[in-house]
């Protein structure tokens, strides 16, 4: 999936998404997106249990992964 596919589907989301919303968009899986974030690979941040990861965060971690 393209970098303007992926703009495309993060614009009908808030600017934080939930690790749901980003497995959906990245076509991953929720595991993955946990993996990722305890990584460090993808950064987001919590609140309290609850992970949100900011839309830029997103694009620029499909960047590296594509490269």
């Amino acid at each position: 999936m393209g970098n303007d596919t992926i703009r495309g589907l993060l614009k009908q989301y808030a600017d934080y998404l939930t690790p749901e919303q980003v497995a959906e968009v990245l076509e991953i899986s929720i595991g993955s997106v946990y993996r990722h974030l305890q990584s460090g690979d993808l950064a987001g941040f919590q609140l309290g249990r609850q992970w949100r990861i900011p839309r830029e965060e997103i694009e620029k971690f499909r960047r590296r992964m594509s490269s």
